[in-house]
């Protein structure tokens, strides 16, 4: 099997964007995330120049504007953070990433689907890893809310956190298309092992310094993992 590994872009500049894409699909990368939360404000005055960005890639595109709540650095206000999202969807981003916590996230979704972008429905937990049922209700809130793909992360205080969302994500990945795993140091088991156990893909950061989340490893490092393993 070949595994996928998606790796943000954190770019704090609209020319950034394109060099970074471009690092990106050179190291291997199967699908990128363009973290818009990264832009500030400045990403009001490109926000009708993501078509450029599409066009750009040749690789299948993630947006994100993630909110302070679940760890990103978004400044806008609710409505805007959210009507950029529809932007990138109607600008042809393949997928369109927004939090479970969202108000009114049906119409999003809806508007989303409009463009034929696919929806990942997004839930974070920065303290610790729930129980199992606890993660399985999460996937049928997103389920019902109408994900196309599910996105559980959770942080790890012990190896047995990161056991626990492998055993979940073998076990879910029967009934949904999944992303799980749990972030932080103790978390690195079940990032770079998720997609062997039924995740759609994991992430990895473009290089040193350029993480999104806790925990975060290289591609370099995910692909000399995976390679050992023969499955990269």
């Amino acid at each position: 099997m070949k595994v996928k590994v998606c790796v943000p872009v954190p770019a704090e500049s609209f020319n950034d964007v394109f060099t970074m894409i471009s690092r990106a699909e050179r190291s291997g990368a199967d699908i990128i995330e363009l973290r818009l939360d990264y832009l500030g404000h400045s990403l009001l005055d490109y926000v009708n120049r993501l078509g450029e960005i599409v066009e750009f890639s040749k690789t299948p595109l993630i947006a994100t504007n993630r909110s302070v709540e679940q760890g990103g650095r978004c400044v806008l206000d609710e409505e805007r953070r959210l009507e950029t999202l529809i932007s990138a969807a109607r600008a042809g981003f393949k997928y369109i990433d927004v939090e479970l916590s969202t108000s009114r996230l049906d119409r999003v979704i809806d508007a989303v689907r409009a463009y034929d972008a696919k929806v990942i429905v997004s839930s974070h937990n920065f303290k610790h890893t729930p129980h199992l049922h606890e993660m399985e209700k999460t996937v049928k809130a997103q389920i019902e809310a109408g994900a196309d793909i599910c996105k559980v992360v959770t942080m790890a205080n012990s190896i047995a956190d990161s056991v626990s969302c492998l055993i979940f994500t073998y076990e879910i990945s029967r009934k949904a298309d999944v992303v799980c795993f749990a972030m932080g140091e103790k978390g690195l088991l079940s990032r770079v092992l998720s997609p062997l156990f039924g995740a759609q893909f994991t992430y990895a950061s473009l290089g040193k310094n350029l993480e999104t989340a806790p925990g975060q490893i290289t591609i370099e490092e995910v692909k000399e993992f995976y390679r050992r393993l023969g499955v990269w």
